[in-house]
């Protein structure tokens, strides 16, 4: 550096570097060139006053033995690079070469910061036990990359296991929980825990933190693991289910088997782990790389804990040392109220029976009207999903009793609606099925798959109190009424291909409903699946029964699209006559039987008819059975 420039550098007072045999002489020489300087050898590191400014060039392992000394003296700390001090630098924010680095210390504004000591041993960046993926600190030298992340992450799914700890805070509140790892730590501002929270825990805001990461499943566990890789950062008041916090000045973490934990990286075995937070003991040069925040709490802050979904004492059982199950389990209290709910539901009550004759009477209405908007309210107004989930969790649980109750309820409501639709069919006049009556009058495997979706929607949002408001939108897909309806008015008419066609598609949506709606109880832990292996059989035996008419209803709908897409409409001539082919249907038989809606100026003769038949076959590459709708249009 020119004279004129180290002139300009502002000396520092009392300025110590206390190093090992790693800085070279030449280093020595340039550092000296900069600010005055005393640079004293690991012999003699006693050796600067109180109140000093001192740069260590130093290992790890150096720095943690002279740490106390530094706090017993209050010296101003700061920590130079060095190829053994990965975890000091880490922690401090030090990045850059050593003459940048130096340079940067030599106007560096003190920080009154916490000292975190794990068992009377300083902590410079974390403690971590156990497995938490990307939540331990990283080497900002050296980041790691999100592939090898992943990689470690998934590696060894089926051996983890949930273990069992009790944590004391400061503020002697007895925490037991279960947990797949904890980091133990006192701030993040240098780049710590992979940059995830969107607020920093500070050098000085007189607590330490503790991040403990639970899933309860392996489903749990890799959503997280998608969410870690995610752009967007964590907020530290809305964590994800499987993140713990607790916030506090003193922490006590005991684990009945021992647990095996990192101190910076350095392992070690024991069954009892103490944390203080020295507050302010630490009069601390931040590195580069550390952005300080201009203002220091001077009060003890207060403690917090957000435990969210992380599993406590009476929850853990189920999941203590065993493999993660693959999905989660509910826990005693959610299965509970969820259970206690779906038995009163699946009840008759003359709520039931009103509700039941009067989305019935609106349907119908809506039917014979063909207006699809008052078809939805009557869905709206449908109590039949309440019997329905009952239904479904007595399946998961074979719970024959629940099983009674619940069809019982539906047979009574499906009685109702029948009734209503047949008297509805003797009293209307109208006697000619609307475009929303044949809708429901030929089921596919379309239809199931709505179903499956439906019954998937109803029991989440059943089982999960805040999806709760998305139950209107989740009557509308239990769409059991129109068809059950369209039963009725068959019946009324004697039209047994009518009521066939409906009662198929109202079988298809009950059995799928339930179906779904059982396997998704499963899923989300209300019972193990030994248990419903009788009622889902049941259903699912009813379900292929289902499948081969829906199958061959769903091929039929398959072939006319096929047959359709070859039928070309527009403007044609025939015998010198332009004719315009407005549009087409097509009805499987053998031959096919194709109906053209056609316009002209003039009636088409027999002659046309017979050229338009030929263009017809020779589109499709097949005989086909002709019939003509000629509109004319002057």
């Amino acid at each position: 550096m020119p004279a004129e420039d180290a002139a300009a550098v502002p000396a520092v007072a009392a300025l110590f570097v206390v190093h090992d045999a790693n800085l070279q002489p030449a280093d020595i020489e340039a550092l000296a060139a900069l600010a005055s300087v005393t640079f004293l050898p690991w012999a003699q590191r006693d050796t600067p006053p109180r109140k000093a400014r001192v740069l260590f060039c130093l290992g790890d392992e150096m720095i943690r033995e002279l740490a106390l000394t530094a706090l017993e003296l209050q010296w101003e700390v700061g920590v130079l690079p060095h190829a053994e001090a990965r975890q000091a630098m880490t922690a401090l924010g030090v990045r850059g070469e050593l003459p940048r680095v130096y340079q940067h210390y030599l106007t560096a504004p003190v920080i009154e910061a916490d000292a975190l000591t794990c068992n009377d041993e300083l902590v410079f960046s974390s403690v971590v036990i156990g497995r938490v993926l990307a939540l331990r600190p990283y080497d900002i030298n050296r980041p790691q990359k999100a592939w090898n992340m992943v990689t470690g992450a998934l590696r060894g799914l089926g051996k983890l296991k949930l273990a069992r700890y009790q944590l004391t805070t400061g503020k002697d509140k007895d925490i037991n929980l279960a947990a797949l790892g904890m980091v133990v730590m006192g701030q993040t501002q240098s780049a710590l825990v992979g940059q995830s929270f969107t607020q920093d825990l500070g050098v000085g805001d007189r607590r330490l933190s503790v991040l403990a990461l639970a899933p309860r499943s392996i489903i749990s566990y890799l959503w997280f693991l998608l969410r870690l890789m995610w752009p967007a950062k964590f907020s530290l008041s809305q964590l994800p289910p499987s993140l713990g916090l607790i916030q506090t000045d003193r922490l006590r973490i005991t684990a009945p088997r021992g647990v095996e934990y990192l101190l910076d990286g350095k392992p070690v075995h024991t069954s009892l782990l103490e944390f203080k937070l020295l507050e302010g003991r630490l009069h601390l040069l931040p590195g580069p790389a550390m952005v300080p925040r201009s203002e220091v709490p001077t009060t003890v802050s207060k403690e917090t804990i957000r435990l969210n979904h992380i599993p406590l004492e009476k929850d853990a059982g189920p999941l203590l040392d065993r493999p993660l199950p693959l999905f989660s389990h509910a826990t005693e209290d959610e299965y509970r109220d969820l259970f206690v709910s779906l038995r009163d539901n699946a009840r008759i009550s003359p709520t039931y029976q009103v509700l039941m004759v009067l989305s019935v009477l609106l349907a119908l209405a809506g039917l014979y009207a063909n207006s699809a908007p008052v078809i939805i309210g009557a869905m709206i107004l449908a109590p039949l999903m309440a019997p329905i989930v009952s239904l479904a969790m007595g399946l998961a649980r074979s719970d024959t009793g629940l099983i009674r109750t619940a069809l019982r309820t539906l047979l009574q409501g499906v009685v109702l609606g029948l009734a209503c639709g047949i008297l509805m069919a003797w009293l209307m006049p109208l006697d000619l099925p609307t475009p929303e009556m044949k809708m429901r009058m030929a089921p596919t495997l379309l239809d199931l798959l709505v179903a499956v979706i439906s019954g998937v929607a109803c029991a989440y949002a059943n089982a999960k109190e805040e999806v709760a408001k998305s139950l209107a939108g989740v009557a509308i897909a239990v769409a059991l009424v129109p068809p059950l309806s369209v039963v009725g008015i068959g019946l009324g008419w004697g039209d047994w291909q009518m009521a066939a066609g409906a009662a198929l598609l109202l079988v298809t949506n009950l059995v799928g409903i339930a179906l779904a709606a059982s396997v998704t109880f499963l899923v989300l832990g209300f019972s193990p699946f030994k248990r419903a292996r009788a009622g889902l059989g049941v259903s699912l035996l009813m379900l292929l029964l289902i499948s081969v008419p829906l199958s061959l209803s769903f091929s039929h709908l398959v072939e006319r699209q096929r047959i359709l897409e070859r039928i070309v409409t527009g403007e044609i001539h025939l015998a010198g006559t332009r004719v315009h082919v407005d549009h087409a249907e097509v009805t499987l038989d053998d031959p096919p039987l194709v109906s053209l809606v056609l316009s002209s100026r003039e009636q088409l003769n027999a002659a046309q008819v017979n050229q338009l038949k030929s263009l017809v076959s020779e589109q499709l590459g097949q005989p086909v059975q002709l019939e003509v709708q000629s509109n004319i249009k002057l």
